[in-house]
């Protein structure tokens, strides 16, 4: 399966999970991105005001740094921590008082600028999102389009610290660089476990980091050459890399394989014979995150030196697997 299957494929588990953890019913499942209700304004977003039967004083207003927006007759409003509905009621009183009998006034968000999360690491598409609501962390992590193969056993979610008296509470920015850290199981994340600790609430300004897996690689002449990551903290043996690599091609030499491991600048080839290992007259030696195991073609056997150096080269660009 390629990469890009697999990201999706992955993204749809993460929907499903997040909704099953929620509670969601069956009319409002996936992703949505409109405004939930409980969306409070904030700094940046773009507020769309209409004031019904006045078009001349129904206009975009972009809320400034101070939470407050400029608006005609009634000067600076202050709008910041409130809903939409609670944003058009406030402006409803305004206007009232003298100005225009019996307002109708409804505010929607035109452009979400307010509620950024940052997601990062092993996911398809890492950057910066906004939230529209309440979200969950499979909510988020469907929006970088879920996850790629090569990710770890652990996502950590980064929450700055609200600085002391701010009635903005944990989801503003923290003072002096203070944050809190959650760590969630990835395993635990898409097993659809129903425990609302594995899926938990994302805030503004947080920062999503996807670990990502340590990779055995699989190369030469075998059926199925590529990386194959390593699921928490297990331990990948020769044999078993052979095994998820689909075994050795008929024109593979076993008996002149290698583990290619670069460590710190250097690389350092071990000589690896497999037939000896399969008869039980050598020790199935265990592969380490990067390590790369290669199984030249029986005919190359003189070549075996630029080979191995090729390998390292082709290691870089091969499929991720996922089991």
């Amino acid at each position: 399966m390629r990469k890009d299957h697999l990201g999706r494929a992955v993204a749809a588990t993460l929907v499903a999970a997040a909704w099953a953890v929620a509670g969601g019913d069956s009319s409002q499942r996936g992703v949505s991105l409109a405004a939930s209700p409980a969306y409070r304004l904030g700094p940046g977003d773009v507020l769309d005001i209409t004031i019904f039967e006045v078009e001349e004083l129904s206009k975009p207003a972009v809320m400034a740094p101070d939470g407050t927006v400029r608006l005609p007759l009634v000067g600076t409003v202050e709008l910041a921590g409130l809903t939409p509905t609670e944003a058009a009621e406030r402006l409803r009183r305004l206007y009232a008082n003298n100005l225009i009998r019996d307002p109708q006034i409804a505010v929607s968000v035109k452009e979400y600028n307010s509620q950024p999360v940052a997601v990062l690491g092993a996911v398809a598409r890492p950057g910066v999102y906004q939230l529209r609501g309440p979200r969950r962390l499979t909510d988020v992590l469907a929006l970088a389009e879920g996850l790629t193969p090569e990710a770890g056993s652990e996502i950590l979610i980064s929450r700055p610290e609200a600085p002391r008296g701010d009635a903005g509470g944990p989801g503003g920015p923290g003072a002096g660089g203070a944050e809190r850290t959650l760590s969630v199981a990835t395993s635990a994340l898409i097993s659809l476990s129903g425990r609302p600790e594995d899926n938990p609430w994302v805030q503004a300004h947080d920062t999503i980091r996807v670990s990502r897996a340590g990779v055995v690689y699989v190369v030469g002449e075998v059926g199925r050459a590529g990386g194959f990551p390593l699921k928490d903290r297990e331990q990948i043996t020769v044999l078993k890399a052979l095994s998820l690599a689909e075994g050795l091609k008929r024109t593979a030499s076993p008996q002149k394989a290698r583990i290619i491991r670069q460590r710190a600048g250097s690389r350092q080839e071990t000589p690896v014979r497999v037939n000896d290992i399969l008869g039980g007259r050598a020790p199935d030696p265990p592969l380490g995150p990067d390590d790369i195991l290669f199984v030249p073609h029986s005919q190359a056997k003189t070549a075996l030196g630029r080979t191995a150096e090729a390998a390292v080269q082709i290691a870089t660009g091969v499929i991720i697997w996922r089991r």
